[in-house]
């Protein structure tokens, strides 16, 4: 895919991405952030957000501050053009890096880590102009020794998070709800088994031999580790609301057939299992996922959801009906 208004030496958006995220973290090029996000941008985590450059920046020291050893490995880029000039691109990282410095996760361990990342990013003449991330916060924390559970009623009790139907919105993007009876049966299949909980979807439409990476730093192969996986969430939640705010469907020539999709579901917190006893708490899932098919059958899977931003809302809902 060319590019309109991005500079000669981008070939597409894929090389954009990946050249300006190598020469940020791995180049320390932190002022090129400067050249490549617009001075307004807003950065949508589920734990959080800003707007603003300079926002970009510090977090961007922060974390090299506690890993300064962070690599940046990106696996894919899956992009469209959703307006003449403006392309989106959702960039799947994995990291290797180091506990060596004092922040979020507390006192150094020295522990060498894994996370997988994926960042969606708005892009329009040069610069990201509108960032949706999220990082496998829990997968890093067990890493590191920690409890996401005790991390997460640490983050609700240092400041109050926004209410359901702001999480939504933080979420939503400028397409909104998209019609996912209109974007086919794989994204039917999603709301099936995240709304519904169908299910019986899962081994009719994934992979004997699937490999899966979710949330905790978790690989699944085959269909007994992925009902494991989705037992485990929609025990917590067996019902809600499930949105689809952008979605990307792409086949390319020589690759398989690939599917990025930024989403949320609104659900309360009503049964026991992965996220404790049951508390009422109305909760909003923030996920992206990549996908890659074989027609419509899912073979691998990368679900991206920050189980610390989880349990934080739960834990407010607790502490405040305490």
């Amino acid at each position: 895919m060319s590019l309109t208004g991005f500079d000669a030496q981008f070939v597409d958006l894929r090389d954009y991405i990946f050249k300006i995220t190598e020469w940020i973290w791995e180049g320390r090029g932190i002022d090129l952030i400067r050249d490549y996000y617009a001075e307004d941008c807003p950065v949508k985590t589920p734990g959080g957000a800003f707007s603003g450059v300079e926002g970009v920046i510090r977090g961007t020291l922060e974390t090299l501050q506690e890993f300064p050893d962070r690599t940046l490995l990106g696996e894919d880029v899956i992009d469209s053009e959703d307006a003449p000039g403006t392309y989106y691109s959702s960039h799947r990282i994995f990291s290797h890096m180091t506990h060596k410095g004092e922040g979020a996760f507390g006192a150094p361990t020295g522990v060498r880590a894994g996370v997988m990342t994926i960042a969606d990013c708005l892009c329009r003449e040069n610069r990201i102009v509108d960032e949706w991330l999220v990082r496998d916060q829990a997968g890093l924390a067990r890493q590191l020794g920690h409890s996401p559970a005790v991390l997460g009623e640490a983050l609700a009790a240092k400041a109050a998070l926004p209410d359901a139907e702001a999480l939504v919105e933080r979420w939503r993007g400028p397409d909104g709800d998209l019609d996912i009876d209109a974007l086919g049966p794989v994204a039917v299949r999603y709301r099936d088994l995240w709304q519904h909980a169908r299910l019986e979807r899962l081994r009719d439409g994934y992979d004997r031999a699937i490999d899966a990476k979710v949330p905790g730093a978790r690989t699944l192969r085959g269909h007994d580790d992925l009902e494991r996986f989705w037992f485990g969430y929609k025990g917590a939640f067996p019902m809600g609301s499930f949105r689809i705010h952008h979605w990307i469907d792409r086949e390319d020539a020589g690759e398989p057939r690939r599917v990025a999709f930024r989403w949320s579901l609104s659900t309360p917190h009503q049964g026991g299992g992965v996220f404790g006893p049951a508390s009422g708490a109305p909760v909003v899932l923030l996920g992206i996922t990549h996908a890659e098919l074989r027609g419509d059958t899912v073979v691998r899977e990368w679900h991206q959801l920050d189980e610390i931003a989880i349990h934080a809302q739960i834990a407010q809902h607790r502490q405040q009906n305490a």
